[in-house]
């Protein structure tokens, strides 16, 4: 699965981030390390880059600075440091239990994005050597997160967008109010991990990145005419929504109930325009259990 949304991000999508999208280039690497053990030694090392490390938070605009404990000083760890708790989430991926390790500055009230949906988002990214490999403070262009690598599609989504500030004209660049803002600290799997990309992130390297989270746009990835965020089912993530269990899930599938018939088609929606489908569901054939025809391989349109 991991591997399909890898192949799909590259091929259909060309992310605006720099340094977070995937790395498409075509290089000759050395077969990957084995997974588990990898994880083992860079886990290691981020949490003593967590315990060793101390931050600055603007309270303003929730830039932050990391530095190295020094012997002398009231430095509080970011480990131990209780006005931002260091939270975790816990993500399988090929077939390792990982850590992820995040900060959550400020939630943001706006919706929440899904893993394939476009985001506006500023970024800073550094290496646990806190040398930065790439700073984008000012973005313009919203692009999808099913382009960038999977530590950013299982973050930002834990974030909120903000909202356009209204005293700014409309002749100049959105500025945003209560935007999501935090950081990730990301092992090499979640990232380039064997291939490393660019001359600045070599193979194995664990990245952290600060963001803020200013916009959220709602996408169709599949056509189907359907919100990626309306195609989560019972899930907890639209990755794991596969109805009828062929690897691809409901949001990347045209066909959801494999039935051989299109969503889209059996949706009977008079056109192609994303919409939120509860709405509808009055004038679907509904079949059994309630469940629309779309989700049922056993109702035909």
């Amino acid at each position: 699965m991991n591997q399909f949304l890898k192949a799909l991000g590259l091929i259909v999508f060309i992310s605006f981030f720099a340094s977070c999208k995937k790395d498409d280039d075509s290089v000759s690497v050395a077969p990957p390390r084995d997974y588990a053990v990898q994880y083992a030694s860079e886990k290691d090392s981020i949490e003593k880059y967590l315990k060793n490390h101390h931050m600055v938070v603007d309270q303003t605009t929730f830039d932050v600075t990391f530095d190295s404990i020094r012997t002398t000083g009231p430095q509080v760890s970011i480990w131990d440091q209780t006005e931002y708790p260091l939270r975790n989430k816990q993500v399988t991926l090929n077939n390792v239990q990982y850590t992820l390790y995040y900060l959550s500055f400020r939630e943001g009230t706006g919706a929440k994005p899904t893993r394939g949906d476009d985001v506006l988002v500023a970024y800073n990214g550094t290496l646990l050597t806190d040398k930065q490999f790439e700073y984008a403070p000012f973005p313009q262009v919203s692009s999808s997160l099913a382009g960038t690598i999977e530590g950013w599609q299982e973050i930002i989504p834990l974030f909120g967008a903000g909202t356009p500030d209204p005293n700014v004209p409309a002749s100049e660049p959105n500025q945003y109010l209560d935007y999501g803002a935090g950081v990730m600290f990301l092992p090499s799997d979640f990232a380039y991990y064997n291939t490393g990309s660019g001359s600045l992130i070599g193979a194995y390297q664990p990245l952290v990145f600060s963001f803020k989270l200013y916009a959220v746009q709602d996408t169709d990835l599949d056509g189907d005419t359907i919100f990626n965020r309306h195609e989560i089912g019972t899930a907890t993530d639209i990755l794991y929504n596969d109805t009828d269990g062929d690897g691809i899930p409901n949001y990347l599938d045209a066909d959801d109930d494999g039935d051989g018939f299109t969503t889209k088609t059996e949706l009977r929606i008079p056109n192609s325009t994303p919409i939120d489908h509860y709405l509808y569901n009055a004038t679907q054939i509904i079949c059994t259990n309630n469940i629309p025809n779309y989700l049922d391989a056993t109702c035909q349109p």
